[in-house]
């Protein structure tokens, strides 16, 4: 550890070797004081004379790949193949929750010093960092087919079909299948038509909260080292995503190629004409907007929108025609990356009602 001067203030300097980044990095963090660590930072590799901003992002792009490692066992990846979840086995590394506490310290001190990271997180882990309640619609980043069959409980009066529910459900604990009660005498509780929300909302819990409690925690713990919670829950989960790794290049005219069309649109269509030149007329953050509002997340997947992932395996972007009534919002199904647009009688209608429902977070979720 070291410390350069310049003429405005001292800056950290952690000495860091490549072949061990990860566990130096901890290492180093670990020893420093927040206070200097807030103050500024330089970073230099073992054997290596350069310093300054770019190896600093450097590293912070780096670091933010090896979180993800595999060989940590910290994070899995998502249904969709490019966000990641905590692991919720992740105690299979004895030191799990120094590192998750680790990660949540570069991700504050990211977000402090306004780097970006590589990585993308689920909306579910954006919420938990934000204080946000989580909602069955959330379950579809892990398990889109359990996300569907919750909905049909909402969607469906299951009074008289037998299903014979309670509230507990079996999960697997290091391989070994458990029931678990939902509540207290929960194994004893029938699920029925008036009490079925609390079900879907406790399961919802149970899935995406309370089976990562400790590793939440312990992120947390890291994070809020450099930004306090009140100050980051001034943000929402899609606009943290963006404060902390960036804006992602869209290539408009490979969406426009890899997207197809469904209940009577086609590429002639004047509507999907006007709605490609709508597109193409947007900003680049709006056009990041209109991605996460019918995918779920912001980024383009490795290879471009012919490698993006629905809830079933590839699944590209589609364009579904709904009847046009006044003042009609488009609204998506994320599960299957479908934009639900409405036959707008014109081009300035359709660019209007669109920015409407990007801007004001009519984030929808609905069944296939």
């Amino acid at each position: 550890m070291c410390f350069l001067a310049n003429s405005v203030r001292a800056f950290m300097c952690l000495a860091l070797r490549r072949d061990s980044i990860f566990r130096s990095s901890c290492e180093m963090v670990s020893k420093s004081t927040n206070e200097k660590l807030k103050q500024g930072i330089a970073v230099r590799f073992h054997g290596e004379e350069g310093m300054g901003q770019g190896v600093v992002r450097e590293w912070f792009d780096i670091l933010s790949n090896e979180i993800i490692n595999p060989d940590y066992a910290l994070f899995t990846q998502s249904a969709d193949g490019t966000t990641f979840q905590p692991n919720s086995n992740s105690s299979v590394n004895p030191d799990h929750l120094n590192y998750f506490r680790f990660a949540g310290q570069i991700l504050g001190l990211a977000l402090y010093h306004r780097q970006l990271v590589n990585i993308y997180f689920t909306r579910s882990f954006y919420k938990h960092i934000l204080g946000i309640p989580v909602n069955y619609q959330d379950v579809s980043s892990i398990d889109p087919e359990y996300a569907k069959n919750l909905q049909w409980i909402l969607d469906n009066d299951i009074s008289d079909l037998g299903l014979e529910l309670t509230f507990s459900v079996e999960t697997d604990v290091f391989g070994a299948m458990e029931e678990v009660p939902l509540k207290p005498g929960g194994t004893s509780i029938l699920v029925t038509q008036d009490n079925k929300a609390e079900y879907v909302q406790l399961v919802t819990e149970l899935r995406m909260t309370r089976a990562i409690q400790p590793q939440i925690n312990a992120f947390l713990q890291g994070f809020h080292t450099f930004i306090p919670p009140s100050l980051v829950q001034l943000f929402d989960e899609y606009e943290l995503e963006l404060l902390l790794s960036g804006m992602p290049e869209i290539d408009v005219q490979d969406w426009c190629r890899n997207t197809e069309y469904t209940s009577g649109y086609d590429p002639q269509e004047p509507v999907i004409q006007w709605f490609w030149e709508v597109v193409k007329s947007l900003t680049q953050e709006e056009r990041v907007l209109l991605l996460q509002f019918v995918t779920g997340s912001s980024r383009v997947p490795h290879g471009g929108f012919a490698y993006l992932m629905g809830g079933s395996g590839l699944q590209k972007f589609t364009v579904a025609a709904v009847p046009y009534t006044p003042n009609l919002l488009p609204t998506s199904s994320t599960c299957i990356n479908m934009l639900k647009l409405p036959e707008y009688p014109s081009r300035e209608v359709l660019r209007d009602r669109l920015l409407v429902a990007l801007h004001c977070g009519s984030y929808g979720y609905t069944m296939a």
